[in-house]
Formats: structure tokens, sequence, C-alpha cells
């Protein structure tokens, strides 16, 4: 795409709960490219096609929430296809329609608190956890909720603790980053001013020092009273532009902190109501315990379900997806500490890998995942038992 177009179109799509037709935005094919990947495969950096979006994090718009009943699932052609979706129609809609709604009625409940919290322009990083954790519990209200799509959005949820305090990618806010041009922009305003008074100190001079001048007649008499006149009416509508400037930049500088929490760390910024979204999420937590309040809790989360996703044996039967899953289950049992069952899955993780290697012959396109994750297995066995003995 060329730099200067938007990277995001609108999509329309009916709210199965509710039927509120809403207009997410989506991001276009080719917007932007990844630039490599941590070990439990999240986005170390990435290169958007229009400049002007370097600070967006795509994850703000993997969910798509309902404007109206907040009803959240993860914005794929699945869900964009749901009309046609028999089996969702069936069997999912209607108890997810009943439940929801249920939630929704609490005024005060863990759905519309995180609901009513959604600021996608002053807190992106915040909004969208909140929004992964809207889909977790709308997937968590069904009979048979799908482990394998929790694991991924608790991953999703840890990931976006991490960059949000590794410095890799920048943080800063869409509306902080209008928010420094306001100032920027202000400044330009306020050394224009203060050209514009020179200018008229000059003129009064001149009409002190010649008033004369300002006659039409000779014998005009009145001319210079009444261009004097004009000069301090002038003088006043400047003196009103200098004090109506100096308030706005009072304002932004003191009374405009709603636009400044930036962090998911609880460092004392402001995050709605609440202190911090540390603090917000200590309430959440109070009245939904599956609430993570870090990246280890997110990481937690996601190795249970991953966990139950392979070992209840609905993860897939073969192939790069279930190399992956094991793999998975590994690098969080890494992450978290739990070396034995670390390396127990990335043994098993390398295992299959070489397995589907081998049944794939030289297919290069479908074994380029497995040989990655062999490779990943083999460095984070080696990591893992260099880091026990180390410990011993």
């Amino acid at each position: 795409m060329k730099s200067h177009e938007s990277p995001f179109y609108l999509r329309r799509l009916e709210c199965p709960v509710c039927t509120t037709v809403n207009d997410f935005e989506t991001i276009r094919m080719g917007a932007y490219t990844e630039e490599g990947r941590d070990t439990d495969f999240r986005p170390t950096g990435r290169h958007w096609g229009n400049p002007k979006y370097t600070n967006v994090n795509p994850l703000l718009y993997f969910m798509g929430t309902c404007a109206s009943c907040f009803y959240t699932r993860e914005f794929n052609n699945q869900y964009r296809e749901w009309k046609s979706d028999t089996t969702f129609r069936t069997y999912r809609q209607k108890t997810v329609r009943q439940k929801h709604l249920t939630g929704l009625a609490e005024a005060d409940g863990p759905l519309r608190r995180l609901g009513n919290s959604l600021w996608p322009k002053s807190y992106p990083t915040e909004t969208a956890i909140n929004k992964l954790m809207l889909g977790i519990m709308d997937e968590l209200m069904l009979e048979e909720p799908s482990q394998s799509d929790l694991a991924r959005w608790y991953l999703r949820i840890a990931w976006l603790f991490r960059e949000n305090t590794s410095g890799d990618v920048p943080q800063t806010s869409p509306r902080e980053l209008t928010r420094q041009e306001l100032f920027r922009t202000v400044d330009k305003v306020k050394k224009g001013t203060d050209e514009l008074g020179r200018h008229l100190d000059a003129l009064t001079a001149v009409l002190d020092a010649h008033p004369e001048c300002a006659a039409r007649t000779p014998d005009d008499a009145d001319g210079p009273v009444t261009c004097r006149g004009k000069v301090q009416v002038l003088g006043s509508h400047f003196a009103a532009l200098v004090g109506g400037i100096d308030d706005l930049t009072q304002w932004l500088v003191d009374d405009a902190n709603p636009i400044v929490g930036e962090t998911v760390e609880s460092n004392g910024t402001a995050y709605g109501e609440y202190p911090s979204y540390a603090a917000f999420l200590e309430a959440l937590k109070n009245q939904w315990s599956l609430a993570p309040q870090n990246e280890q809790e997110a990481l937690r989360f996601a190795l249970t379900h991953y966990r139950n996703t392979y070992e209840s044996g609905h993860e897939p039967d073969s192939g790069n997806a279930q190399i992956q899953v094991a793999y998975l289950i590994g690098e969080l049992a890494r992450r978290l500490g739990d070396s034995e069952v670390a390396v127990e899955y990335l043994n098993t993780a390398a295992h299959l890998g070489r397995d589907w290697i081998h049944k794939m012959g030289n297919d290069r396109n479908q074994t380029a995942l497995a040989r990655r994750i062999v490779d990943l297995s083999v460095e984070q066995i080696r990591a893992t038992r260099e880091t026990a003995r180390a410990e011993a």
C-alpha cells in the first residue's frame, strides 16, 4: 500500500447477541510487516506502510466488540460469516445470548466494567487487553468453550503486558501523539503572536512620535484620534488572544490528565476513575477471578488452556498445529519456571517436528514451521537445563 493511505477499512457486521450493526475497523492486507519473533511467537517489531501508524499495535483490532452490548469475538472469517454458520446458530447463539445479556444486566458486573472501559484513543494497550478479556468471558459462557482459542487469547494478553514494558515498540497512544501535536501547534501560535505584538508596539510608537501622519488631510484633527482608537481596539483584541492562548496552554498542562494515561503498570497514571490500570485490574479480579493482573498470570492461564487442548485429545492429530501446541506448552512452562514440564513438552515438540519433516519429505512450505520449532525446542531445552544446573 502507498505510504499515505489508511491501513484500515470498515467491515459491517450484525451482532449475534443484540442485532446491533457495527462497523469494525479492519487492517488491510499488507498494511504492515512483522520484524522478528520472540520464542513464544510474539512479534518483536513491525513496520507499517504508512509511518503515521508506527505506534499502533494490530492487536487493538484483533477482537470485534459490539458497541452496544459488548459481545466480543475474534474478528476473523468465522465470526464475519456467523449467519451462515449452522453449528453456531443452532448450538451456540442462544446460549451465549442468554448468558451474555444476563451478565450485561449486572450494572456493576465484570462484563460492564470491561465494556465501559474501552478507550482505544487514550488507552490503546489497555483497551486491547480488555477486549481480549471480553472475548474470553463470552467464550467461557459456552457449554464447550474452545480451549485453543482461550489459550491463544490469554497468550496475546501476555504479549501486550510484555510489549508495553519491554521498550521494543514505542507505546505512545494516538491520543497522546495528538496532544503532543497540540502543544507544538499552540507553541507556533504563541510565537506568531509574539511577533504580532512587536509589530503592534512599533505601530503605537510611530503614532506617538508622529500623530499627524494619521491625519487624512493637513487640517484633519479627528484622524489621529480615530486611528489611535482603532489601534487600541486592535490591542484589546490582541490581549484577549494572548490570554486565550495562555488559558489553552494551562488547560493542556493542568486539566487534561485523562488524556495522559498510557501504561499498563501501576505507576501513578490514572485509568478512567481508577488511580492506575493495575488498580482497575485488581477491582476486576475481585469480581472475575480469571482476569490476569500481569504477564505471568496471563501466561499461566494460557498454559492451562494449551494443556487442556493437548491432553484432552482435542489438539490436531498431526502437523504444524500439533507441533506448535506442544512447543508452546514447553515454552510457557519454561518461562514460568517449571523445568520438568518444559523439557517434557519441548522434547515432544522436537520429536513431532522431526516426524512431520520426514513425512513431508522435501516440501519446504509444509515443513518450514516444523523446522523452526525443532530448532527452538533444542535451544530451549539446553537453556532450561543450564538454568536448572545453575539453580541447583
